[in-house]
Order: structure tokens, then sequence, then C-alpha cells
């Protein structure tokens, strides 16, 4: 990387990790241009709506970010090369999104599967959450982690077969309001209004608030769905495999990825067959949601 920018942020999400001096099996590099390269001039092979267009050709694929940069990976020799604005790396996510991005096909050709969610554990396994924005699972999860579960991932845990999950690195991100819910973490909200009053994020490696946090790996002891209700306690609904396996499809598969979604689709299916799923109905009290957890059948 060739800007401190990018350069910082990249150590802040990947500073849980150890250091290697091993010869490394994946290569991504970025680099800052004045502005974003120009597409292929072809309709793009798939798109999500105006914010990443990708154009594959074999092993050949593009990432293209109309606002942010283009990403070219070369999947048969492990390497992705970006070029890359300066508001990719000023922006919140973005360069956290660019790097999963950069790593997840590859990690695929590798047997490891990103699973957007977030993976706390105890020392009989690890609890997925799994859900969109707004559904609960950063606030789930910090009340977790307050409670002495340890990390694999905040966002995106790495699913390796047979129902076990490995360490995915990144910061905590979650709104002052998700902080302040515990007296151990409030102080981190503390003035942190954005401009004219504006809600925004805060961001914290996990290590900063707790030194050992991070788990490498660990089987998964159970997979929830969580949904916010107005409702008095928390309760748990069984929920059937096959239903379970298609709430994970949206945030697992990349349907660009063609040649890798049978693989996928088995990882995910071994997922489903190791632990059993449940909807997760949340109530206010946030600090009782690690008793539910942990009393799991």
């Amino acid at each position: 990387m060739d800007d401190a920018t990018l350069w910082d942020g990249w150590l802040e999400s990947f500073g849980s990790l150890a250091v290697s001096t091993a010869v490394p099996h994946l290569t991504v590099t970025l680099q800052t241009v004045a502005s974003v390269p120009a597409p292929p001039n072809r309709p793009p092979d798939f798109q999500q709506g105006d914010l990443l267009h990708y154009f594959v050709d074999g092993d050949q694929v593009i990432a293209h970010f109309p606002r942010y940069g283009q990403l070219h990976l070369d999947l048969a020799a492990g390497q992705t090369r970006g070029q890359v604005v300066a508001a990719a790396g000023q922006t919140y996510a973005i360069l956290e999104d660019l790097i999963a991005i950069s790593l997840s096909p590859h990690l695929r050709r590798r047997q490891k599967f990103l699973l957007h969610a977030f993976a706390a554990a105890r020392e009989d396994g690890a609890v997925l959450l799994v859900g969109g924005i707004g559904a609960g699972k950063t606030t789930t999860g910090l009340s977790l982690l307050n409670a002495g579960w340890q990390l694999l991932s905040n966002d995106s845990p790495v699913v390796v077969g047979n129902g076990r999950i490995q360490q995915y690195p990144g910061v905590l991100a979650a709104y002052p309001e998700s902080f302040a819910h515990f007296p151990a973490l409030a102080h981190l909200a503390d003035g942190a209004g954005g401009e004219n009053g504006s809600r925004q994020k805060i961001s914290v490696p996990a290590e900063s608030i707790w030194p050992d946090v991070w788990l490498p790996e660990t089987a998964v002891r159970a997979i929830c769905f969580p949904q916010i209700e107005d409702r008095p306690e928390h309760a748990l609904t069984p929920m059937a495999k096959p239903a379970a396996l298609a709430r994970l499809l949206p945030h697992a598969v990349e349907q660009w990825d063609k040649p890798m979604i049978p693989t996928h689709l088995q990882i995910l299916r071994q997922l489903v067959e190791a632990a059993p799923a449940y909807t997760l109905h949340l109530a206010p009290d946030v600090l009782s949601i690690p008793h539910v957890l942990a009393n799991l059948d």
C-alpha cells in the first residue's frame, strides 16, 4: 500500500494477527490513484446496484467500485491488485470491504469461506449471529464479549468445513448507544456525536478492550438469527435445517463466483448439520443475552 491512511487502516483491521515472515500464499496490493479507472466497455457479469460491478473472464476478475476504485483478481496466481482513490481509506467500512473482496475469492479456492456474521465463543464452542443491518447482531455480540466470551470475528468468520470456523480480523464497529449499554464500554460513547448531530459508528480494536479476546478456531455450537422485538424477555425458537441454510445463503454465497458455488453449498450444509439453528427474539435487556445463549440445548 502506497498511502499512509490505507496502511494505517490495514494495520488497525489486521493488528490482532501475529506477524509472519513466511512466504505468503496470497498477495494483495493497493495503489492510490487520482480517479477511479474506467470499467471494461461491456455490461458487467454481476452487479450489486451501483456500488459494485463484477467482470469475469475465467480466472481473471475485475471488481469495479464506481466510487472508490477497481480490483484486479488473478484467481490462478492468488493475487489481487487494486487501484483506489483516497476516499477509500477515509470512508467508514470501505477499506475493510475492499480487503474482504480482495481476499475472499482466493480463500474460497483454499476451502475457506467467509460468512457475514458475528462469531463469539465459550469453551464449548461458538455461536454465529447472522442477520442484516439493524437485526441486533453487533449489540448481541458485544453483550457476549462483555460477559467474557471470546471473539472469532465481528463481521466475517471463516467457515472451514465440518462445522468449524476460524478467526477473521477486524475492528468492532457500533453506534454509541450499543456501547452505552455496558458499564465497561460506556466511556467509548462519550462525546461520540457526529457533525450536525448525525449518528456515526465508533470503531475500536477488540483487543484494546479485552487483551486476550481473540480465538483462532473452534467448532460452531449454534447458529442464531437475531431480531429485535417489543417483548419482555429474550426467547429462542428452533429453526429447521433447510430454513437455516436458506437464511445463510444471502450472507455467504457470491453469485458471480459460479465455479465455487457447489463447494460453498456443501460447506454450508455441513455447518447447518453440525449445529442447531434458532431465531433469537431480542428483548430490551441486552445484559441478559449471554445467559440465554449459554443455556442452549
